[in-house]
């Protein structure tokens, strides 16, 4: 058959070792590129160092064509740019988000009462310094010759029915010609400072028994609209309704009382919780009171506010209070 297809018998042998060897070198040499180029870095892989080592990358496979090239991303799944503002930490995104943002006006929150500080003003008494208060955070002093407290306070009401003359600041300004920023129980310590001695208050049952306790002479101070000072008893300021005239009636230093908490075991003085400090109407709570039967009902209040005696409401007056400690036979004396 052989001989019929044109070939010798002699040369067949050769010829076909010949092919043979061919084929294998070919598939050998096809094998070995694919290897030499994968021992090549990548484009985005590190230089070599100079010992020739190639430090380890973490990068996804790149994947290699029949050639043993590359093959190209497509666009679409290329990686796109990173917005930093996404990626940056919550203060400094913040401080991104400013700068974008217009100039705008920065406006304080408004305060509460409460935080609002009002001017009572300087003591219009002579010789009141750091030595004489008798609370470093209240402007309540006892002067040296240690016969007076002195306190500040500001007018809060010039038309209104009384049941104070004087009450602590944010407590009872509705219906009290003065207010005053201090606590009760520090005026009590004063007055015992100043030799006065404190009674009791008034009482209801089983009858009606007036309060005692030292009488305290009192006086107001403050400046007119010329900047001059001013002076008055505090009567002045008050309208006795029965006569029309100022009220003749003088405090006693009634003390209030003290009250213990049952939760606590803590005492504390109800002249503070109250704020009857100054009072024309009877109260359990007065430090000082007036010691006559002076009913604390709307319909039968006794007094009210002086109008053309008083200053303009937010005027700043110094309180004088002076223990009357050689005249005891007063009414409402010390028991």
């Amino acid at each position: 058959m052989k001989q019929e297809l044109g070939i010798p018998r002699r040369s067949y042998g050769p010829r076909w070792a010949s092919l043979l060897l061919i084929s294998v070198l070919l598939a050998c040499s096809c094998r070995a590129e694919p290897d030499q180029q994968a021992l090549r870095p990548l484009p985005s892989s590190p230089a070599a160092t100079d010992s020739g080592a190639v430090p380890p990358v973490a990068t996804e496979p790149v994947p290699i064509d029949s050639e043993g090239q590359a093959e190209q991303v497509p666009q679409d799944k290329a990686e796109e740019p990173v917005d930093e503002s996404q990626t940056a930490m919550p203060e400094e995104a913040g401080k991104t988000a400013a700068a974008d943002q217009p100039d705008v006006p920065q406006v304080d929150p408004p305060e509460t009462d409460l935080e609002q500080k009002l001017d009572f003003g300087k003591p219009l008494v002579e010789g009141l310094g750091k030595n004489e208060l008798l609370d470093p955070k209240d402007p309540i002093w006892l002067t040296r010759d240690r016969k007076s407290v002195i306190m500040q306070s500001m007018v809060c009401q010039r038309q209104a029915p009384l049941e104070m003359f004087a009450c602590l600041y944010g407590s009872k300004e509705h219906e009290s010609v003065l207010t005053v920023p201090v606590k009760a129980n520090v005026v009590h310590t004063g007055l015992l400072a100043a030799g006065a001695k404190s009674g009791t208050p008034v009482r209801w049952d089983p009858e009606y028994a007036p309060p005692t306790g030292t009488e305290i002479e009192i006086t107001v101070l403050w400046k007119d609209e010329q900047g001059k000072v001013q002076k008055a008893r505090a009567q002045d300021w008050v309208k006795d309704l029965t006569t029309g005239k100022a009220m003749t009636h003088p405090w006693v230093f009634a003390g209030s009382r003290m009250h213990k908490d049952e939760e606590t075991g803590r005492e504390h003085y109800m002249g503070d919780s109250s704020g009857d400090l100054i009072c024309v109407s009877n109260f359990s709570t007065a430090t000082l009171d007036v010691p006559v039967q002076s009913s604390d009902s709307n319909a039968s209040l006794m007094f009210e506010a002086f109008t053309e005696h008083i200053p303009p409401l937010g005027t700043p007056v110094t309180i004088v209070l002076t223990p009357k400690l050689a005249d005891q036979d007063s009414p409402g004396k010390s028991d």
